[in-house]
């Protein structure tokens, strides 16, 4: 996310400096500060316009700097750059309820070490807990702290969405993915195709509309079937959806285990249950959006899929 260095110059700027009176205030070299600035405008935190020979550098209107200068006049007593330097915020960013060291090294991609030792500067100084069954929390007063890390990862998000449309709708996002809908074609590498129209490469081809669907993710290069109907349910979790996200769980493999972690993930595990429910029962318990068993056979007949 952020480097102590980073979030240092982020503190440091008021108004607007030129580059040298960054350097001055942060005691660091010219060309040192000219590449934190780089950075941190290449992320749309800082804004900078030729004076002169001069650089003069602001802070971007993005809404995660409100909240980390909230954070900063706030508890003007704490070091918050060297708080929230190396996994600190990587790992806040899942604060926003109590969570297990277990959970939050999971959710972060970190070593279960790695979250005692990113928070433990933190639980030092009153701002996170641990409760009685060994999940961390932040104390009252320190919610801003999960939000400004929850905000700065949806920032850096739109930049890199905005690089290839204008025209999106983040519809799920976490630390380093997010789920996005657009009517544009992209062809960047880091974004997946997914939706409606990857169906198909399961032989079950549903009418494509002009929306278009895409995980970003540097870490996934392709989707497995128990992520493809994880998304379908986020993208639109009706009754047709549901349908055809059973014919896709009826027609492949399905790692019941993966499938329940994916849930998880993307926040749609009660649907999830829902549905290998019913087909486990063959339909004899079914919520209010699922077919009745008959018409779920037909629309399986109809796909080629066996029950």
């Amino acid at each position: 996310m952020l480097t102590e260095g980073e979030v240092r110059a982020l503190t440091a700027l008021h108004g607007e400096q030129t580059v040298s009176e960054l350097a001055t205030n942060l005691n660091r070299s010219l060309s040192y500060t000219s590449e934190l600035v780089e950075r941190l405008e290449t992320a749309g935190l800082v804004e900078t316009r030729r004076q002169g020979k001069t650089k003069q550098i602001r802070l971007s209107d993005a809404k995660a700097l409100e909240l980390l200068r909230n954070l900063t006049q706030e508890y003007s007593h704490i070091d918050w750059p060297e708080l929230l330097s190396g996994a600190a915020l990587r790992v806040c960013y899942f604060l926003d309820t109590p969570r297990t060291a277990t959970e939050l090294a999971r959710r972060a991609d970190v070593h279960r070490s790695t979250v005692h030792r990113a928070l433990a500067p933190l639980q030092h100084r009153g701002i996170v807990y641990q409760t009685d069954d060994r999940a961390y929390a932040l104390n009252d007063g320190f919610e801003q702290l999960s939000a400004f890390a929850r905000e700065l990862a949806h920032h850096v998000h739109r930049q890199t969405v905005e690089e290839q449309t204008d025209t999106y709708t983040i519809l799920w996002e976490s630390l380093d993915e997010f789920l996005v809908q657009t009517t544009t074609e992209i062809a960047d590498e880091h974004f997946i195709p997914t939706g409606p129209d990857q169906f198909q490469r399961y032989d079950l081809p549903l009418l494509a509309r002009d929306r278009r669907h895409y995980l970003y993710s540097e870490a996934t290069s392709e989707l497995s079937p128990e992520i493809l109907c994880c998304h379908m349910l986020v993208i639109d979790s009706g009754p047709r959806t549901q349908s055809y996200c059973l014919l896709l769980l009826s027609h492949v493999d399905i790692d019941r285990d993966e499938l329940q972690a994916q849930a998880i993930k993307y926040g749609v595990d009660d649907v999830v249950d829902e549905l290998c429910t019913y087909l486990g029962t063959s339909g004899a318990q079914r919520t209010s959006r699922l077919p009745e068993w008959e018409d779920f056979q037909e629309l399986a007949d109809e796909y080629e899929v066996t029950l």
